[in-house]
């Protein structure tokens, strides 16, 4: 089940896959290998409207950094202040509302290109 995967990348442009060295015709597997790729410590990002700690900076990039890319068809679980969406957010220079549950979660950047709406539930990413 790659539902976040596919949620994420389906609403990606060409023009938001230049800004990565790439371009729409790649799989999810090579998707995620580029955004390991460009990981970086992402202090340019709001979430809810507060910029994150240096200790949760460092563990986002970790966790990305160590994200085993061989178990995406067993789900993602995305978190409520998800290190993969904030990646998203400053390499695309987007911002990202997503709505858990009818919870609005924020995700900003100044001087952002766009802003992307997702929806999730227990089950289900889109």
């Amino acid at each position: 089940m790659t539902c976040f995967w596919d949620g994420i990348y389906r609403k990606l442009t060409d023009e938001d896959m230049k800004l990565i060295n790439s371009n729409k015709k790649i799989n999810i597997k090579e998707f995620i290998n580029l955004l390991k790729k460009n990981n970086k410590i992402c202090s340019k990002v709001k979430w809810q409207s507060e910029y994150l700690s240096d200790k949760l900076l460092k563990e986002n990039f970790k966790m990305i950094q160590e994200y085993n890319i061989n178990n995406i068809n067993n789900g993602y679980l995305c978190s409520c202040c998800d290190p993969f969406i904030i990646l998203i957010c400053e390499i695309f220079n987007l911002n990202i509302n997503h709505n858990y549950n009818n919870v609005n979660i924020y995700y900003t950047i100044k001087n952002n290109r766009k802003t992307l709406n997702y929806k999730s539930n227990k089950s289900h990413f889109f």
